[in-house]
């Protein structure tokens, strides 16, 4: 059940995820979470997504205990929601349905928050009153969704890592993850991996285009992927 899989998330309890799940979403993956006994398929969800949900609702302004709230009650919302999923190129990407989804529940914690505070508090920290405060209901509509294209964008290149590691030259991606990821010099980088200078800009080249590869393909695939 849900419950089950997200207790195992948050107690590191997270299996081994299959290379063919390890994009931000399938097709098959979708479908196999139509039903909600699939502990495994809603854990591959979740871990590919809750990161991305609970840092939009922080920069949307919410604590981190209202972003965690917002992460449990977008994907229980996706759960009820999941039926009426469709792969239509005619309607909207699951980007955007994600996006809807998780934009109602951060609107809806901005709004209990602002009826919550006194009329000289605001939780933007911006307005000197509650009387010059935007609607919450539709003022952060631009901010949550400049949020939501960087950590998506995040997301994605983050799944291109996991998808390029599983499958490189650890010796390469070694350069990679030092060189690109951990900014250590490429000179160090041959001092500590045995090799030479050519060797370390030729294997950081082909990591570098392989994520750009991946991570090109996993945003067509979602483009692709279409909801009612």
């Amino acid at each position: 059940m849900l419950n089950a899989a997200f207790d195992n998330s948050a107690r590191g309890k997270t299996k081994t995820v299959a290379s063919e799940d390890s994009l931000p979403t399938r097709a098959s993956l979708l479908s196999r979470l139509r039903d909600l006994g699939d502990s495994d398929s809603w854990l591959v969800f979740f871990n590919q997504y809750w990161r991305l949900l609970h840092n939009v609702a922080r920069k949307s302004g919410l604590s981190a205990e209202d972003a965690q709230d917002v992460v449990q009650e977008t994907v229980i919302a996706v759960a009820r929601k999941i039926p009426e999923f469709r792969y239509d190129p005619a309607k909207g990407s699951f980007k955007q349905w994600l996006l809807l989804i998780t934009r109602r529940r951060i609107q809806d914690h901005l709004r209990r928050l602002y009826r919550s505070l006194p009329r000289s508090e605001t939780p933007m920290a911006a307005p000197s009153s509650t009387a010059d405060m935007p609607d919450p209901q539709s003022a952060p509509d631009a901010m949550i969704e400049a949020a939501w294209e960087t950590e998506w964008r995040e997301n994605i290149y983050q799944s291109a890592l996991a998808q390029v590691r599983q499958r490189a030259n650890p010796k390469h991606y070694q350069v990679f993850d030092y060189s690109v990821i951990q900014g250590v010099a490429s000179s160090e980088v041959a001092r500590m991996l045995g090799m030479n200078i050519a060797q370390v800009y030729l294997a950081r080249h082909r990591i570098s285009a392989a994520v750009k590869r991946v991570a090109k393909g996993l945003e067509t695939e979602l483009d692709k992927t279409r909801a009612d």
